[in-house]
């Protein structure tokens, strides 16, 4: 696909703006194929944040470095902690983003682990029931982020969710089918105080490196 003019960007199909995100992507690299979706929402009352989750079909491309507390080992985790960890949270000794990118919770260390708040909260790899991070199956937890779940949720001081659906080596059509249930995601998640026409109210897509195409909707 030719590469297109700054000025002559225009809104574009799902299609289209792969095609030209992946023909103007930067780096010699794989990059991350983003979504940033702007809502009607005000991100300040608690009744119209959207958080919730969903698997996309094609997988993220990533590979993601899972923590658990548990009192079982989980084979598929990188990180198999204790109670006795949450201490080496707290000093740094583990690191999250850098150890680990999610964080796995049996409910039964919830309690304690709320201690190491201050360090999970602000990396946004705390556990937590509507993101699917806390629950006696931990197992199958691990096995569903390895395959490609998400969080979906709006930022804490901006109505606007950033998440991803691939890479830039996925087929065009893998990323289309990921882009689409991330919208059918954020669809059906609308909060009942919002009107479903001011709900959404752009779409962008862009890569790790490179520029952002609106999408039409």
């Amino acid at each position: 696909m030719p590469k297109i003019q700054k000025k002559d960007r225009k809104i574009l199909n799902i299609k289209e703006a792969i095609d030209f995100i992946k023909a103007n992507s930067k780096g010699n690299f794989d990059a991350t194929i983003e979504v940033h979706a702007n809502l009607g929402i005000n991100h300040k009352k608690q009744e119209q944040t959207v958080r919730t989750t969903t698997v996309l079909p094609h997988g993220t491309g990533k590979t993601v470095k899972v923590a658990v507390f548990s009192d079982k080992t989980v084979k598929e985790a990188e990180l198999n902690l204790t109670e006795h960890d949450i201490e080496r949270l707290e000093k740094g000794e583990i690191k999250p983003k850098i150890d680990f990118d999610v964080l796995i919770s049996e409910p039964k260390f919830m309690a304690k682990l709320a201690k190491a708040a201050k360090i999970l909260g602000p990396a946004g790899v705390m556990p937590s029931p509507k993101a699917g991070t806390v629950t006696d199956d931990v197992e199958k937890a691990v096995s569903q982020v390895k395959g490609g779940k998400i969080e979906i949720r709006n930022e804490i001081n901006a109505p606007i969710i950033h998440t991803i659906i691939g890479k830039r080596s996925f087929d065009t059509s893998k990323l289309v089918e990921n882009f689409e249930e991330v919208m059918s995601t954020i669809r059906n998640h609308r909060p009942q105080k919002v009107k479903p026409e001011a709900y959404i109210v752009s779409v962008f897509i862009s890569s790790t490196m490179g520029p952002s195409v609106q999408i039409q909707l």
